[in-house]
C-alpha cells in the first residue's frame, strides 16, 4: 500500500504536534459544540404546547380552567379525559352575551353539554404558556388540521440536509475541504437569521431549506480534514471528543429554549456565533493528503514545510522528492467522484454497508430526538437527560473502539439499542419509557460514534470526503421521514419504537461485515481500498485482550531465551491478534 510512505512523511513532519492542536482548539471544538444546535434548535422552534379553541366573551371574574369547562368538550386521549384540543361548543360571542356566566358553573356545564353541539374551531386558539411565550407553531396555528406543518419545516431542513451533502462534500474532493467548510457556514450563518423574519410560506421554507445545506458537511468536513494530519493513534481519542462536545453543545440547547422561552431568540443566539467561525477561516489549513491526492505538490510541499515548523521538527531531506514519487504512484487514475466508488467491487460492497450503518444509525438516532415530544413529562429535561445520556456513550464508544475494535463495537451496539426500543414498545410506562429511551440512546450513540471512525478510515484520501457525503447524502435522503417516525405516535405510542427496532437490527448487519480498522493505516487510493483488509473473517477478532501485555512480555521472553511452548509451536493463530 501507498499509505505507510505519506504516513511515514506526516510523522516525520509531526503528526500529534502544535499543528494538530491548534486544528483542535481552533475548528474541532467550537464546531462540534455549535453544530448541534443547526441540526436539533427546530425540534424547540416547532414545540407544540397544550391548546385549546379560543372562545371570545370570557369574564373578567372567570379563570381560564372555568372557562374552558364551559366552552371545550372533552374527549378521551391515551386512555384519560382531557379537554379537546380542536373542538368547541357552537356558541357565538353574541350568545355568551345572553347567558347569565355569574350563575353555578357546574349546572352551566351540564346546559352546555346538553344544548349546543361541537364545532372545530372557529376563533383560534389558546395555548399554554408555562414554557414558550412563543413557538413558529405558536405563531402560525400549526395546530390540529395544519399540525403536519412543524414536520414538513423540518423535512424541509432535512432535504436542505440532502443537497447540502451531496454539494459541499463533492465540492471538497475538487476544490478542497477548505473552501467547502466556509461556504457551508456560511449558508447557516446567513439563511439560519433570514428564516427567523420572513413572513411567507415559500420563504420560511426556503429559507429554512438552505440554512440546512450547511449540515452534516461543516461537521464531517471538519472532522476529516483534521483526521487526514493526525497519527492513527489520535483518531479515536479525536473523534470521540467530537461526540463529547456535539454533547455538551447538545445539552446546553434545552437549557437555552427553556431560559429564552422565544423561538426567534432561540434562533438568534444558535446563529450568531458562527459568524465568529466564518472569522478564522483564514487560520484553516489545507488537507496535505487532498493537495497530494490533486498532484498540487508545491502547495502540498509547503504545507508539509509549515507543519513541521510549527510542530518543531526538522523538514525532512528530499521532500519534494518523496511527495512526486507518492503521486506518481497513488494518482494512477483521475478522480471522477462518486461514481468511483462503485468501479472496485470490494469499495462498492463497502460503500454499501457505510451507507447503510449511517442510514440506520441516522433513522435510530433521530427517530429516537424527534419522538422525545411524545414522552410525558417535562420536555426540556427529557430533553437534557436524552443528550446527557450520550456522555458516558462516547466514553465507551471510544474504550470500545480501541480496545474492542471498531466492527464489534458498533454492530454490538446496534443489537443493545434495538432490544432496548423493543422493550420500549412493549413498557409504555412514563418512567419505564424514559429509562429504555435512554439506555437506547447510549446504545445508537456508540454506534453513530464508530462509524463516523469507519467512514474516515476505510474511505481511501482520493474519495473520503465524497464517500462520506454519499453515505451522508443517502442518510439524510431517508432521514427526511424521522419527524414521520414520531408522528406515527398518533396511531399508538408503541409503533415508533417498533421501526426504531427494525431499523437497528439492519444496522447490526451492515456492521458486522465491515472489515477492522483498529490501528490499520489509512487507504490512499481506489486501488488501495480494493485491496485493504480484505482476507478478514466474519468471526475474526482483532481488538485487544484481557492481560494481552503480560501475554506479550511472556512470548517474548521465551522467545529470548530460545524456549518453545510445545503446544503452540508450529500453529498459526490468524484471526486473534495479540494487541
Amino acid at each position: 500500500m501507498i499509505a505507510p510512505n505519506f504516513e511515514k512523511l506526516m510523522e516525520s513532519v509531526g503528526d500529534s504536534g502544535r499543528h494538530q492542536h491548534l486544528l483542535f482548539w481552533l475548528f474541532v471544538v467550537p464546531i462540534n459544540f455549535l453544530i448541534p444546535w443547526v441540526a436539533l434548535v427546530p425540534i424547540f422552534m416547532v414545540s407544540t404546547p397544550s391548546h385549546w379553541c379560543h372562545v371570545p366573551g370570557r369574564p373578567a371574574n372567570m379563570t381560564v380552567q372555568e372557562w374552558k369547562a364551559l366552552t371545550i368538550p372533552r374527549e378521551t386521549k391515551d386512555g384519560q379525559e382531557v379537554f379537546s384540543s380542536c373542538s368547541q361548543f357552537n356558541v357565538t360571542l353574541d350568545l355568551m352575551m345572553t347567558i347569565d356566566l355569574t350563575s353555578d358553573i357546574s349546572g352551566l356545564v351540564q346546559t352546555f353539554n346538553s344544548t349546543y353541539g361541537i364545532i372545530s374551531c372557529q376563533s383560534g386558539w389558546d395555548y399554554n404558556h408555562t414554557d414558550y411565550d412563543t413557538t413558529l407553531s405558536m405563531d402560525r396555528n400549526w395546530v390540529c388540521d395544519a399540525d403536519s406543518q412543524g414536520a414538513n419545516w423540518i423535512s424541509v431542513g432535512l432535504a436542505g440536509n440532502v443537497v447540502g451533502t451531496l454539494v459541499f462534500n463533492s465540492v471538497s474532493d475538487f476544490l478542497g475541504r477548505r473552501p467547502a467548510i466556509v461556504v457551508a457556514t456560511m449558508m447557516y450563518a446567513v439563511f439560519g437569521l433570514v428564516r427567523l423574519y420572513v413572513e411567507n410560506y415559500f420563504w420560511m421554507m426556503l429559507a429554512m431549506f438552505l440554512a440546512s445545506t450547511s449540515f452534516p458537511p461543516v461537521l464531517e468536513l471538519v472532522l476529516i480534514i483534521t483526521l487526514e494530519q493526525v497519527s492513527p493513534g489520535l483518531r479515536a481519542r479525536i473523534t470521540s471528543t467530537s461526540f463529547l462536545l456535539w454533547t455538551t453543545g447538545m445539552c446546553a440547547l434545552p437549557l437555552l429554549a427553556w431560559l429564552t422561552r422565544d423561538w426567534q431568540m432561540l434562533g438568534l443566539i444558535t446563529t450568531l456565533p458562527f459568524f465568529l467561525v466564518i472569522l478564522c477561516w483564514w487560520l484553516l489549513p489545507e488537507s496535505p493528503r487532498w493537495l497530494l491526492s490533486r498532484d498540487r505538490l508545491e502547495e502540498c510541499a509547503t504545507l508539509m514545510r509549515t507543519i513541521a515548523r510549527r510542530n518543531g521538527k526538522p523538514v525532512p531531506k528530499e521532500l519534494d522528492d518523496t511527495l512526486k514519487t507518492i503521486a506518481v504512484t497513488q494518482n494512477t487514475e483521475r478522480n471522477y467522484g462518486i461514481v468511483q466508488l462503485f468501479k472496485y467491487p470490494t469499495v462498492r460492497f463497502r460503500t454499501f454497508l457505510l451507507t447503510g450503518c449511517y442510514t440506520f444509525n441516522n433513522l435510530f438516532y433521530y427517530g429516537l430526538a424527534y419522538n422525545i415530544t411524545n414522552v410525558s413529562g417535562n420536555e426540556f429535561l427529557n430533553f437534557f437527560l436524552l443528550g446527557i445520556a450520550e456522555l458516558p456513550s462516547n466514553l465507551m464508544g471510544w474504550g470500545g473502539a480501541v480496545i474492542l475494535g471498531r466492527r464489534w463495537t458498533a454492530a454490538g451496539s446496534f443489537v443493545l439499542a434495538s432490544v432496548c426500543a423493543l422493550a420500549n414498545a412493549i413498557f409504555l410506562g412514563p418512567w419505564a419509557t424514559i429509562v429504555l429511551l435512554l439506555i437506547s440512546k447510549v446504545f445508537i450513540t456508540i454506534s453513530f460514534l464508530v462509524v463516523y471512525m469507519q467512514c474516515a478510515e476505510v474511505y481511501p484520501t482520493t474519495h473520503r470526503a465524497c464517500g462520506t457525503g454519499f453515505s451522508s447524502l443517502v442518510s439524510s435522503c431517508f432521514g427526511i421521514i424521522a419527524p414521520y417516525i414520531a408522528y406515527l405516535a398518533v396511531y399508538g405510542a408503541w409503533l415508533p419504537y417498533i421501526i426504531i427496532c427494525v431499523t437497528g437490527l439492519l444496522g447490526y448487519i451492515c456492521a458486522s461485515l465491515l472489515p477492522e480498522t483498529l490501528d490499520a493505516d489509512l487507504p490512499q487510493s481506489l486501488l488501495d481500498a480494493n485491496n485493504f483488509l480484505t482476507s478478514e473473517k466474519y468471526w475474526s477478532y482483532k481488538g485487544k485482550r484481557l492481560c494481552s501485555c503480560k501475554a506479550k512480555k511472556m512470548l517474548n521472553s521465551a522467545a529470548a531465551q530460545g524456549h518453545e511452548n510445545p503446544a503452540i509451536s508450529g500453529t498459526k493463530i490468524a484471526t486473534i491478534d495479540v494487541n
